[in-house]
């Protein structure tokens, strides 16, 4: 009996054994075959590195776009600072690669040297002048002669940029020192611009990057701008961001920042990006917010624009910013005095098409002061009739009715924070121009955006 169980012991080992073996053996396979777990890890470690070096470039380039499409700020290599490289042409414009290079180009307009008419004008990359890397010396003194006397960054931060183009004059002295030629930002974004001018007299003054601008500028960004200009006398005060007194075409532009101006005697055309558009203003916005102290005459005050004149189109914009104008207590009852105050733009006497602002509008006012508020304060024309004012909407509840004599214009539509952010009211400012507005998720609180952006 133990004999039989010895030999069932030795079957159940060796069919054990064999079983092993044919196991062991389908595993090798397994391992070593051409569909082995070893083979696919070895071609699972290859695609995991080839995807690896795919996406490395893939964040490379995203990261250009980036870079690109926020400004990030990188040291300037220039190797003649003050000289724009380039001939002009739109093959091979003028390139300005540093701070230094922008205070030529301006000066070079505001002398009428050259109004770089029929040329081209770009950004190589953007710069910021409270960086030392956006210099090639922050701190040369040799630029007195274009009216920076000391060290130059010093200077710029606080005595402020020097406007491109002449800011006072003649319609024939303006016109021949303004810009005439193309400025394409490439892009980037000017950082930290700031603009602080004092004028007194009995002609208009145009306060901005570009003083007046007869040509096109376009893919540029203001990014914290700071424009403080305080004026008496007799002369309309223009000011903005980007433009004072815009002739040309702008778009594909924004601004952010503050502009601040005080105006005695005479009236004002005051915006966040423009201050008086004779032009064409298309898919640009404004965050940037606007307060004006005003005293006598009429003044127009707008986020995208203080006034859009007979001859302007503005289409497809949008605001953020917020609006707030005080009357001088001196003044407030003594003479009549007209506050047109708009989130787009404080009169409208062109056209304004496809246009919302989620800005806030606050004012102070009077038993004499004659106020219109709205998406667009006043829209009549120069013969008195309405003006073109197309899909034009804002946020409800952004703005008050204070004094007796205030209205909020009609040319506009009110909608909830809900509405603006469906897809509906997309369609809206999309049903002309399809795809020109999109929403972008993290981007303008919800809020729709411009294809650019």
């Amino acid at each position: 009996m133990l004999k039989d169980k010895k030999g069932i012991t030795l079957i159940a080992l060796v069919i054990t054994i064999v079983v092993l073996l044919i196991l062991t053996g389908i595993s090798i396979a397994m391992l070593t075959g051409d569909n082995g777990i070893l083979t696919q890890a070895a071609r699972a470690k290859e695609e995991t590195e080839k995807a690896q070096a795919n996406e490395t470039n893939t964040l490379s380039s995203y990261e250009d776009v980036i870079y690109e499409a926020t400004g990030d700020v990188k040291q300037v290599e220039d190797s003649n600072p003050g000289v724009l490289e380039g001939s002009g042409t739109e093959q091979e414009p003028f390139v300005i690669n540093s701070i230094e290079d922008l205070v030529v180009f301006a000066d070079n307009v505001t002398k009428g040297t050259n109004t770089y008419q029929d040329q081209y004008v770009e950004l190589g990359l953007s710069l910021d002048f409270n960086s030392d890397k956006s210099y090639v010396n922050p701190n040369r003194e040799d630029y007195v002669q274009y009216g920076y006397n000391g060290k130059l960054k010093e200077v710029l931060n606080t005595s402020g940029f020097i406007p491109i183009g002449k800011m006072e004059g003649t319609n024939e002295e303006l016109e021949g020192n303004s810009f005439h030629g193309t400025f394409n930002g490439n892009k980037y974004k000017l950082y930290n611009l700031k603009i602080q001018q004092e004028k007194s007299g009995d002609e208009h003054t145009y306060s901005a990057m570009f003083a007046v601008n007869d040509g096109t500028i376009n893919n540029f960004c203001i990014e914290n701008g700071n424009n403080s200009t305080i004026m008496s006398g007799k002369g309309y005060l223009v000011a903005g961001l980007l433009v004072g007194k815009n002739n040309g075409e702008i778009s594909n532009c924004c601004t952010t920042g503050n502009v601040s101006t005080s105006k005695t005697d005479w009236g004002c055309n005051v915006g966040g990006l423009v201050g008086s558009n004779n032009g064409t203003i298309r898919e640009c916005y404004n965050a940037a917010n606007v307060n004006s102290k005003y005293s006598y005459m009429e003044n127009r005050i707008g986020g995208v624009a203080g006034v859009n004149e007979s001859t302007g189109v503005i289409e497809n914009v949008y605001n953020v910013g917020n609006l707030h104008a005080d009357i001088m207590d001196e003044y407030a009852k003594i003479q009549p005095i007209t506050l047109l105050i708009g989130e787009v733009a404080g009169n409208n006497m062109g056209a304004i098409r496809n246009t919302y602002s989620t800005g806030q509008i606050n004012y102070t006012n009077n038993e004499i002061c004659w106020v219109a508020i709205g998406v667009i304060g006043r829209n009549l024309n120069t013969t008195g009739e309405q003006s073109e004012a197309t899909n034009c909407y804002y946020l409800e509840n952004r703005f008050t009715l204070t004094g007796i004599h205030t209205t909020i214009s009609d040319a506009g539509k009110s909608k909830s924070s809900e509405q603006m952010k469906s897809q509906e009211f997309l369609d809206l400012l999309n049903q002309d121009n399809s795809g020109m507005w999109k929403f972008s998720s993290g981007k303008n609180n919800g809020y729709p955006v411009l294809y650019w952006e």
